[in-house]
């Protein structure tokens, strides 16, 4: 397919994702699935929250998370992942942080309605990256799905800094950013607005800091939608120099050893 053949095809391609999200937000004009459509809106995309929670499991199940272990959600939002992970975790397992305050209250909210307050879940409203709330806490386990494409390298560099500290030393912090030719770049929407990391680049500014970078494959590979474009996103892991690789034991979201 030749240069212009593409652009329309993407042209089209888009077109059709802003009609489904317009069809979508009468969600919240509908009783009963008003809720549901904020909090969707909060995070996005459109229609996809069950699913997406799923994958947010699944992902780092596959990657070695287990009930016993701690976890820091990085962006928890609404608890689109969080919920899942609450569930999964064993009391006092989950921290999550967020820069919004609108989107802390609606977490909270989400633990009150799904009467997970016994399982002690934290949640922050932070835009330190939780230096200034989670006092000499460390974790196991540390996510951020979808905001890494958002950091320049200082504010890479920060959360960095915090990984160094706040990973335990067998830990793995895990993310995804935007392939290299996802339409942003080729066809950018929003000029500016997305950051281009790749291996490379991501493995220069962690070894920086002690830490070592390395590639997990796509997210697709762990059930994100098919339909959606950042499905495509590299997952990389995160871990202290000379530590174990990701995934050392394995776990199914119930909790049972995966390929056993």
């Amino acid at each position: 397919m030749n240069a212009p053949a593409r652009g329309a095809t993407h042209k089209l391609k888009r077109l059709l994702m802003r009609t489904r999200r317009k069809v979508y937000s009468l969600r919240a004009f509908i009783p009963g699935l008003r809720e549901r459509h904020r909090l969707e809106a909060m995070v996005g995309p459109l229609g996809y929250w069950d699913q997406l929670q799923q994958y947010h499991l699944r992902l780092l199940c596959a990657n070695g998370l287990r009930p016993g272990q701690t976890l820091l959600d990085i962006g928890c939002g609404p608890l689109q992942g969080g919920i899942a992970f609450i569930r999964y975790l064993n009391r006092g397992g989950y921290t999550g942080i967020d820069i919004n305050p609108a989107r802390i209250d609606a977490a909270r909210a989400q633990i009150a309605r799904h009467k997970l307050a016994a399982k002690e879940p934290r949640v922050f409203l932070s835009s330190s990256f939780g230096n200034d709330e989670l006092g000499d806490a460390t974790f196991d386990y540390i996510w951020a799905s979808q905001i890494l494409y958002y950091f320049d390298d200082a504010a890479m560099a920060r959360l960095l800094s915090m990984i160094k500290r706040r990973l335990k030393r067998d830990g793995h912090f895990l993310g995804d950013t935007l392939a290299l030719d996802h339409f942003e770049f080729t066809h950018p929407e929003h000029p500016g607005k997305y950051v281009r990391h790749t291996h490379e680049s991501l493995s220069a500014l962690a070894a920086q800091h002690g830490l070592a970078v390395s590639r997990l494959g796509t997210i697709g590979d762990y059930g994100y939608p098919r339909r959606l474009s950042l499905r495509t996103n590299p997952l990389f892991d995160v871990t202290h120099a000379g530590s174990q690789p990701p995934g050392a034991s394995k776990l199914s979201p119930g909790g049972q050893e995966m390929g056993a």
